[in-house]
């Protein structure tokens, strides 16, 4: 008789897996760069694509990508320290200047992590690593 074991995926994995299994990021393509447990922190790495500008023939991004990106962050965070799937229940951006570029770079870091809710702060900076967008979810 064969018994087989199967081992507990990283924590980097969890999350990894847990981002590319949504439609919506699957068309988005981020990448986990980093889960960080001390810090608990995520960090996220976005390239650019022409589809995402706000205009034809222009730099800047449509506001929903930086918005996604603070969700997915977000989300990425507290997926991190529960192992589990999370639903973003309320979301804020503030937008600091328009982005563009190559890339965005998102960190979210976990300011409370309660039994059923989760807080966590984004930023989000673009190629030139200037701050973009800051955001809560």
């Amino acid at each position: 008789m064969t018994e087989s074991c199967t081992m507990p995926q990283s924590t980097f994995e969890f999350v990894r897996d847990n981002i590319a299994a949504t439609p919506f990021h699957q068309w988005l393509l981020p990448e986990l760069l980093e889960v960080d447990d001390k810090e608990e922190s995520v960090t996220i790495r976005l390239p650019i694509r022409p589809e995402f500008c706000r205009l034809p023939g222009r730099p800047e991004l449509h506001g929903a990508i930086v918005a996604a990106m603070v969700d997915i962050t977000g989300h990425a965070a507290i997926a991190a320290k529960v192992l589990h799937t999370v639903a973003t229940v309320d979301m804020r951006v503030d937008y600091l200047r328009l982005a563009g570029g190559t890339e965005l770079i998102s960190v979210a870091n976990v300011v409370k992590l309660g039994r059923t809710i989760g807080v966590v702060d984004v930023r989000i900076r673009d190629d030139q690593r200037r701050l973009v967008a800051i955001g809560r979810a």
